[in-house]
């Protein structure tokens, strides 16, 4: 295994809150060690390699992107970048790699090439708001965004809240559309389902909020265009 080329699955904060309350000493001396990185968006990429101040200059590591609308395009060139490195990490937007996330690509094709796999301990939203709901921890599926459109949308939520009886229901929505979103919750789901409310987790505003659908409705809740997770269950 040590003479394996490795690929290191790279936790991203989920805020701009401090390293020290998600990244482990050891996790981030790992990242610290790491050139080669294939990640969403090079931008955002060399901001948080920046943020925790990697050692080697920022114009030294490099840096592949990935085209998340043709990534059959790129299978050649991942294939060589990960075999011609030592050490790759994995970069999502934020939080775990492959969560919600194309890098499951990107590790498929490094178990095809017989790579090492390392995944480092940091922050996954969906987790972090899963534990704090007190909902159903056994059974629970995450489903992304959930249809935006009048009637889809009607049809989608009563099936999630039939479901959530028995199996957790986490989603998310466009922050821009968290309160419209909140508004038809508190319109189409029964007052006594379940409804949580995960907003910017791990920021120093962090709220996470778990109550009935009629406490939602009576207190008239604003989250604003800030990131947040839904979950309905019991």
């Amino acid at each position: 295994m040590k003479d394996k080329n490795t690929l290191f699955l790279v936790p991203v904060g989920l805020s701009d809150t401090s390293i020290d309350w998600y990244l482990p000493h050891n996790v981030l001396q790992t990242i610290h060690s790491i050139n080669h990185f294939i990640v969403e968006n090079a931008k955002t990429a060399r901001h948080f390699l920046k943020f925790i101040n990697h050692p080697t200059p920022l114009q030294n590591i490099e840096i592949y992107e990935l085209n998340k609308h043709d990534l059959a395009s790129q299978i050649a060139d991942l294939k060589a970048f990960l075999g011609n490195q030592q050490t790759v990490g994995l970069m999502s937007e934020a939080g775990l790699p492959c969560i919600a996330d194309p890098g499951t690509h990107i590790v498929k094709l490094a178990h095809e090439l017989n790579m090492r796999i390392r995944p480092l301990t940091g922050p996954s939203s969906i987790l972090l708001a899963l534990i704090a709901s007190g909902f159903n921890g056994q059974s629970f599926k995450f489903l992304g965004y959930i249809p935006t459109k009048g009637l889809d949308k009607k049809t989608v939520l009563q099936q999630l809240e039939n479901e959530a009886i028995h199996t957790t229901q986490l989603f998310i929505e466009a922050p821009y559309r968290n309160d419209q979103l909140m508004t038809d919750l508190c319109q189409i789901l029964k007052p006594t389902t379940m409804l949580m409310l995960a907003i910017n987790l791990t920021g120093e505003d962090e709220s996470i909020i778990s109550k009935p659908v009629s406490w939602w409705k009576q207190n008239k809740f604003i989250i604003g265009k800030v990131p947040c997770l839904f979950a309905l269950g019991q």
